[in-house]
């Protein structure tokens, strides 16, 4: 039992929120958060939500219990795999495990592209651009959609769920995987 509450890692409400953002500019796209974890995380998912994602999608099944990163994506990836999708962004590690290695692993299981490690992208119809972050400034790099990123927490600033959001968030689906 834990005696803390469980919450979503920084990182990726930054990363909903340049999902968010991305939605924005392109008409007509839908974001979906997706995670794996115990029933506790189904509030990371109601505030994906009430931030503005239009469903979810919960990885919950005991068998999943103690994962490793190599686990995750493999997880990650056959529910993600079979809907199709333009671009999956996540954030760059989180805080339990800190590999930094799930959103690489994941887009090599899905057979895309991988920007890793960003500070700042730009999505068009067919293509991602972004700044890298190094030891020595950053790097322009590119990829074709569909592709897998994941962002810094210097991305941008996650916004507050507003009520409705949050009452909102009560109504939208969020779609219930287990292993099988």
């Amino acid at each position: 039992d834990r005696s803390s509450d469980e919450v979503v890692d920084e990182v990726n409400e930054k990363a909903v929120e340049i999902a968010l953002q991305v939605q924005a500019a392109n008409a007509g796209s839908e974001v979906t958060v997706i995670t794996m974890g115990p029933k506790s995380a189904l509030d990371g998912l109601r505030k994906g939500l009430a931030m503005g994602a239009d469903n979810a999608i919960h990885l919950l099944d005991d068998g999943l219990v103690g994962s490793d990163a190599v686990q995750t994506s493999a997880a990650l990836a056959a529910a993600l795999a079979p809907r199709g999708f333009d671009l999956v962004i996540a954030g760059n590690e989180s805080t339990d495990g800190r590999t930094a290695a799930v959103p690489a692993m994941l887009a090599e299981r899905l057979n895309v592209a991988q920007l890793t490690n960003l500070h700042a992208l730009t999505v068009t119809a067919t293509e991602v651009t972004g700044e890298r972050t190094t030891e020595d400034g950053y790097v322009d790099v590119s990829a074709a959609l569909p592709a897998v990123v994941s962002v810094t927490e210097q991305i941008a600033e996650a916004r507050y769920p507003s009520f409705k959001g949050i009452m909102s968030a009560k109504k939208k689906p969020v779609e219930t995987l287990a292993v099988a």
